[in-house]
């Protein structure tokens, strides 16, 4: 039940992104199994969503592509999962259709894979540079702040583990809703 929380809260809020912002258009999926056969071919739906049907276990490989020019220069998460399996990734927009994005779950007996595409609606600086969450750190008396992504301190942060993309995402989540009462 724990794990089920927040990937439901994390799933609304993709939907939530994806409906402020006017839906996205369709991205491509391929979901394909070890052996590279394709057990899942479509697009996203107006709000960025798919879902396969029932697989077989084991490791599958999803892959989004598009050639929409709509999607050229903004930055999109994308969170995909089976069960209580969870992979989740932030890309340009462009990425998609620049050779595409591969992502790969490990899904369990009876699951399906179901997937989100989402406008990215983290905090940006005046320059429109991306901004990333320091926390607070074990024996400091500085509180936790936002950052340009790109600054000395978030590479610092990045590079002894002190930063991670989970945490990012959290952090933008909750100040892009701060009246959800986390």
């Amino acid at each position: 039940m724990k794990k089920t929380i927040p990937s439901l809260v994390l799933s609304l809020l993709l939907a939530a992104a994806a409906i402020a912002s006017g839906g996205i258009p369709p991205v491509n999926v391929v979901v394909s199994d070890k052996g590279g056969k394709a057990a899942y071919k479509g697009a996203t739906n107006t709000s960025g969503a798919f879902a396969t049907s029932k697989l077989q276990p084991g490791n599958y490989v999803v892959q989004f592509n598009s050639s929409s020019a709509d999607l050229k220069g903004k930055q999109y998460a994308i969170v995909v999962s089976a069960g209580s399996k969870k992979v989740s990734a932030n890309v340009a927009g462009d990425k998609f259709a620049g050779g595409g994005v591969a992502m790969k779950v490990d899904v369990g007996a009876g699951l399906n894979i179901t997937g989100q595409v989402a406008a990215q609606t983290g905090p940006t600086s005046k320059g429109g540079k991306k901004m990333v969450w320091i926390p607070k750190q074990l024996g400091s008396n500085v509180a936790g702040h936002w950052v340009e992504e790109d600054s000395a301190e978030a590479i610092a942060a990045k590079n002894a583990g002190v930063l991670s993309t989970q945490d990012v995402n959290r952090m933008q989540e909750k100040m892009s809703n701060p009246s959800d009462g986390r």
